[in-house]
């Protein structure tokens, strides 16, 4: 038997809750799974799609149709975890997932959007969830990213605008000037390939905020392509478009001073490649 908890702000469908917390797991073998009663919400066993709500508990019962999670894992220490999260798992379900495989706790020291796939950094232990924090804020380790944009960007720079975040709908907005509420973000854009219709584009993250990389490339005009909150529809439909095209492909460590914990990282460069 399997349990899980469902740790979001708001109320989900169970299946796409259990989908990410069992990856692999396919629609059918959901519905066959729900239709057997191997499925129980609070403990009541059920048969049919509900809705989830935050603090609920989810058993499976048996483990047929479960493939076994394996995580991509690039580094582990006694101090953190660098591993490859994939596309459709929110960042939190993630850490709990692969602190189930390595049998202690981890969690996540940056965020990925749950659509984006890449290299993500977590931490085994309190000492070294700060430090690492401290690493981010200081922009002592680089954040990079690959993604296939729609239309053809020619440009090459690091791009400044304003972004606020609505607490309503989960969305961002994208300024090209300040305004009361819009904090400044940086994005760095470097063209590597034309495509026919598109163009294959690296990134570097100069301030993480909320759906920086969507929004802002959609601002400039070139969304990411599958993106389905700020991009362009009716090409998303026209190339089949079935998932996000961007993939956090490397973490790059600076010079870390002697105090903090991770100074073992120093210059160290975690990399993998995109899958398009």
């Amino acid at each position: 038997m399997k349990s899980f908890i469902y740790k979001g702000a708001k109320s989900v469908k169970l299946g796409r809750f259990l989908t990410e917390m069992l990856p692999g797991l396919r629609f059918s073998s959901l519905r066959r799974m729900l239709g057997e009663g191997r499925i129980a919400v609070n403990t009541r066993r059920v048969k049919k799609e509900v809705n989830l709500n935050p603090g609920d508990e989810v058993r499976v019962y048996g483990e047929e149709g479960i493939s076994a999670f394996r995580s991509e894992r690039l580094y582990d220490d006694e101090n953190i975890s660098i591993a490859v999260k994939p596309r459709g798992v929110e960042t939190k379900n993630f850490a709990v997932l692969v602190s189930e495989e390595l049998g202690e706790n981890i969690v996540p020291v940056h965020r990925l959007d749950t659509n984006t796939r890449g290299i993500l950094m977590m931490a085994k232990n309190e000492r070294a969830f700060k430090d690492a924090v401290a690493l981010f804020k200081k922009g002592l380790v680089e954040k990079y990213y690959m993604a296939l944009l729609c239309g053809s960007f020619e440009r090459e720079g690091i791009f400044t605008a304003y972004l606020k975040k609505h607490s309503s709908g989960g969305i961002v907005e994208i300024s090209p000037c300040a305004k009361p509420g819009f904090e400044e973000i940086r994005t760095g854009i470097v063209p590597v390939e034309k495509r026919e219709g598109f163009t294959l584009v690296k990134i570097r993250l100069y301030t993480g905020k909320t759906h920086q990389i969507r929004a802002h490339t959609a601002f400039l005009g070139c969304p990411v392509l599958g993106d389905t909150k700020y991009g362009n529809f009716e090409l998303n439909r026209l190339a089949r478009a079935k998932r996000q095209y961007l993939t956090a492909v490397e973490l790059s460590f600076g010079s870390i001073p002697k105090g903090n914990t991770l100074n073992y990282l120093s210059g160290k460069r975690f990399e993998i490649r995109c899958d398009f």
